[in-house]
């Protein structure tokens, strides 16, 4: 692999990956519940329309659905089952009291997703569209190029890993998130964020580590459900 072939791949994981973390700032960041909306569509449309831009005329490839050819679905199922249990764990013995449920009810609220049907419908949406998304960016493109720009393996993992940590860090803390509390649900995520990687690059295919990444989500939506309704 050429140096201009290296150099070329961190220019697109850098401007792939850092985008969800800009997104967050904009959006949360504003105050303004319309602004921060509209900013939060335009870096979904950013994070789907570039990698596939890239993809097709950069790269010069042609468009595949990610087909699963490889196996794993009993891993990602077995995977995302003990992510779930611990993250229910954490959650009851550790994260609980270290949550502020105003600052947690007035960072949404601007969002509409106080409303719990709303609520019910954003988590619908994050679990069965988002997550697809964050894997079609943070384990397809930017592990494919992080493989180019890091090497193969455990580095390329980690780097995907501390990408995605790296937004969800920041919105945390706009939600009313410890320090402690957050370092620990970073943790928490950069361990997942790896584990989805990992599951990517052992079976070649999105929808592996996706399973594993919507019952992670479910979990998360259930914590939230009860911290705004319960």
């Amino acid at each position: 692999m050429s140096v201009s072939d290296r150099r070329l791949a961190l220019v697109a994981l850098l401007l792939v990956g850092l985008a969800p973390t800009a997104s967050i700032f904009a959006s949360f960041g504003t105050g303004d519940g319309l602004l921060g909306q509209v900013v939060w569509l335009a870096s979904k449309a950013w994070m789907l329309g570039l990698p596939l831009w890239w993809h097709l005329r950069v790269d010069g490839q042609s468009i595949s659905w990610s087909p699963v050819q490889k196996g794993g679905i009993g891993a990602s199922v077995l995977v995302g089952g003990l992510f779930s249990a611990v993250m229910l764990l954490a959650w009851f013995f550790v994260g609980e009291s270290r949550v502020d449920r105003d600052t947690f009810r007035a960072s949404l609220e601007p969002f509409g997703l106080t409303n719990v049907n709303t609520y019910i419908a954003a988590a619908v949406f994050w679990t069965v569209g988002n997550s697809v998304l964050e894997e079609y960016v943070f384990r397809w493109f930017l592990v494919e190029k992080g493989e180019v720009v890091f090497g193969p393996g455990w580095p390329t993992i980690f780097a995907s890993a501390g990408i995605f940590v790296m937004h969800h860090f920041f919105a945390l803390w706009f939600l009313g998130f410890s320090l402690s509390a957050n370092l620990l649900a970073s943790l928490g995520l950069f361990i997942g964020g790896a584990a989805f990687s990992w599951l990517y690059v052992r079976y070649r295919s999105i929808w592996i580590p996706y399973i594993t990444h919507a019952m992670c989500d479910v979990v998360v939506f259930g914590v939230g459900y009860a911290l705004l309704f319960l």
